[in-house]
């Protein structure tokens, strides 16, 4: 259900304070653990039902904090907890302003491998690089001889739908109305052999991850996803290292893709990570987020291994 339809049906509220939401959302999450939502994350989307109903009392006892419309809702729900989480994104400050570079740094994990760290410094003029362990992992070894520092040549570039991509100047003038802003984004994804849908979630998502998007452009972001369907909430969950969020998920397996689920912070309005489960619950891919800031300067990339500017030079 929209949001604007509960406050319709709820009457004239005034508009919540930070104070509030983060009370509120505290209040919320510990409420949906109370009810055991955080097990649904492994099941097929048949068997959450249940949980999903069982977070309407959750949901009234939020109410009365958060100061939002919900006690008419019949449960909580993945798009509320991503508009308070837009809400949150777009009152945090902008680190990126003026920044040559910005700089991430995550977790990846694979089920036939140790997890391994990825590094990128995404250039805003100058060429991105990375330095990413995958490249000298083994089962549970990690050979720092073959970990490389290595540039694709060109500025960032980031997920635009359809294949297309924004640079960080496209990025900066993105409109941040939320309705401007998807029926640009839905434009690029029209047609898409994998779902417009699916597709808008991809490259929203994307965006949020590893962007350096302003506070704006990121509410503007979270709005966006919240109109998109087939969103559910899951409830609270930690990632990987330990820090706690709520987790939504988008089945995407009937496109031969997987279930996509995101821990977020709502009270920073950050994505933390995302894993991605196949048919039977088992984490195929994860990435967790570990530290994004500006950087004045990167790491100087090492000559390809074959091709133009190898060294010694031998074609591929």
């Amino acid at each position: 259900m929209n949001i604007d339809i509960l406050a319709k049906q709820a009457g004239s509220v005034s508009e919540p304070t930070h104070d509030q939401l983060h009370t509120g959302h505290r209040q919320l999450q510990d409420a949906m653990g109370q009810a055991d939502t955080g097990v649904v994350a492994l099941r097929r989307r048949r068997s959450r039902r249940w949980a999903i109903t069982a977070l309407a009392g959750a949901a009234a006892v939020a109410a009365t904090v958060l100061v939002l419309p919900l006690a008419t809702a019949p449960s909580a729900s993945a798009e509320q907890v991503l508009l308070v989480t837009a809400k949150a994104a777009g009152q945090q400050p902008d680190p990126a302003t003026g920044a040559p570079y910005w700089y991430v740094r995550s977790e990846v994990d694979y089920p036939a491998t140790k997890p391994y760290q990825r590094e990128i410094w995404l250039g805003r003029t100058q060429e991105s690089v990375m330095r990413d362990e995958g490249s000298g992992v083994t089962g549970d070894v990690v050979d720092p001889t073959k970990v490389r520092t290595d540039s694709d040549g060109v500025p960032a570039r980031f997920p635009a739908g359809g294949g297309a991509a924004f640079s960080w100047q496209d990025l900066e003038a993105l409109p941040t109305d939320p309705d401007a802003l998807g029926a640009l984004l839905r434009e690029n994804v029209a047609g898409h052999p994998s779902g417009e849908d699916n597709e808008l979630w991809e490259t929203v998502t994307g965006m949020l991850r590893e962007s350096p998007a302003s506070p704006a452009l990121r509410q503007a972001l979270w709005e966006v996803a919240a109109q998109i369907p087939d969103v559910e909430l899951v409830g609270p969950m930690t990632d990987a290292i330990g820090r706690h969020g709520t987790a939504i998920e988008r089945d995407e397996l009937d496109q031969g893709w997987f279930r996509i689920v995101y821990i977020l912070d709502p009270e920073t309005g950050t994505l933390l990570e995302s894993h991605y489960l196949d048919e039977h619950g088992d984490v195929e891919w994860r990435m967790t987020q570990l530290v994004q800031e500006p950087s004045d300067t990167a790491p100087q990339a090492q000559p390809p291994l074959c091709g133009p500017g190898s060294v010694p030079e031998h074609s591929c």
